[in-house]
């Protein structure tokens, strides 16, 4: 089909007819799986269900100088941006997001003030890693199904509550190389929900048969638009997360592609 072809054809079904032609081609054959799977229920149609209820978006931004390419700069975490994601509506259901007080070096660098818009006043007010990290993970903890009640049945289409979730974050460095730092320089265990997560680059690249991506041109390949500043921790939390959600409808399932090696990250 030519991409006019696909476009009126998707626009028939009441789909979306944004994007590169390999994503209308993929939009549209997912939604013919999904026909044919309610159309002849008794023949096996190989359809993955998603052992997720929820996903958990974090892109963080750290303290960075411009000559500190090939140095050993000590990255620090001075933004943490939660987007939470329910799976089964495919749409943003709540933001967790805080400044964060750099231990090591206090003082930001002028180039990024200037790359990441955070002042030196908001990082002044806020609070060190430990005390911020504790807090998401309070706020997670708050929102999962209470214990012994894992098994109960939910209304259909319902995203209030957290069964099983997966953090995904743009590229594998968030948890490997800036998590992994702050958890060294503070002194903390690794956190355990964070081990494994989903590389959305590597899935990306896989289910749209397409080749290497970066943020922006994950957007143009599926013909979203930027949403806030670039290097805005939030603001690149909210179009990953949004790239997230136009998978799940066109019927991904991002699931955890890289394990966070413990042995290592104290002493790398």
């Amino acid at each position: 089909l030519s991409p006019a072809d696909l476009k009126e054809e998707l626009n028939g079904f009441g789909l979306d007819t944004r994007g590169s032609v390999p994503v209308l081609q993929k939009r549209l054959k997912e939604h013919y799986r999904r026909v044919e799977s309610l159309r002849y229920p008794h023949i096996l149609i190989w359809h993955r269900k998603n052992p997720y209820s929820h996903y958990a978006v974090i892109d963080f931004e750290a303290t960075c100088d411009e000559n500190a390419a090939g140095t050993d700069y000590m990255h620090e975490i001075i933004e943490v941006p939660l987007v939470l994601i329910s799976v089964a509506t495919a749409r943003i259901v709540d933001i967790f997001h805080e400044y964060v007080k750099p231990k090591m070096c206090p003082q930001l660098t002028s180039f990024c003030k200037k790359l990441t818009g955070i002042n030196q006043t908001m990082i002044n007010q806020s609070r060190d890693f430990s005390s911020v990290w504790s807090d998401l993970e309070r706020w997670l903890d708050e929102k999962r199904v209470p214990e012994g009640q894992e098994g109960d049945e939910e209304e259909e289409g319902s995203d209030e509550r957290i069964r099983e979730l997966c953090f995904i974050t743009d590229g594998p460095w968030d948890f490997k190389k800036f998590l992994a730092k702050e958890c060294r320089y503070n002194n903390m265990d690794f956190p355990g929900m964070c081990i494994k997560f989903c590389n959305v680059r590597r899935k990306f690249c896989n289910f749209y048969g397409v080749k290497r991506v970066n943020l922006d041109l994950m957007l143009k390949t599926l013909g979203l638009h930027a949403e806030g500043t670039p290097h805005s921790g939030i603001s690149d939390t909210r179009n990953i997360a949004n790239i997230v959600c136009t998978m799940v409808r066109d019927g991904a399932v991002l699931d955890n592609n890289e394990v966070v090696d413990l042995e290592t990250i104290y002493t790398a």
